[in-house]
């Protein structure tokens, strides 16, 4: 058997590190942390010129949220993987 009781348990405990990971991670790009700046895609500097810094700050808070989202999106795909690991577990042992 490829995936048993221990490569679900693995995949399960796995899938819950990446949920609270990713979880806190988009909350943290959700409230525009200073120490995530780095991390944002670079802006699109045909949007706006560089004196435009109302622009520019429009620009960088929709990068942090959107990077939220993103983030969010991903722990979504953890959930859904967990469940999976979960189902795929319980029926493991309900054969035995």
């Amino acid at each position: 058997m490829v995936c048993g009781p221990v490569c679900m348990s693995f995949l399960i405990f796995m899938s819950i590190w990446g949920i609270i990971f990713l979880s806190i991670l988009g909350g943290l790009y959700y409230n525009e942390s200073v120490g995530l700046f780095e991390d944002l895609p670079k802006e699109d500097m045909n949007k706006c010129s560089i004196k435009d810094w109302e622009c520019r700050k429009r620009e960088i808070v929709n990068l942090y949220h959107q990077n939220a989202y993103n983030c969010w999106i991903a722990a979504g795909g953890y959930v859904v993987v967990a469940v999976l690991s979960a189902f795929r577990l319980s029926c493991i042992r309900c054969t035995r």
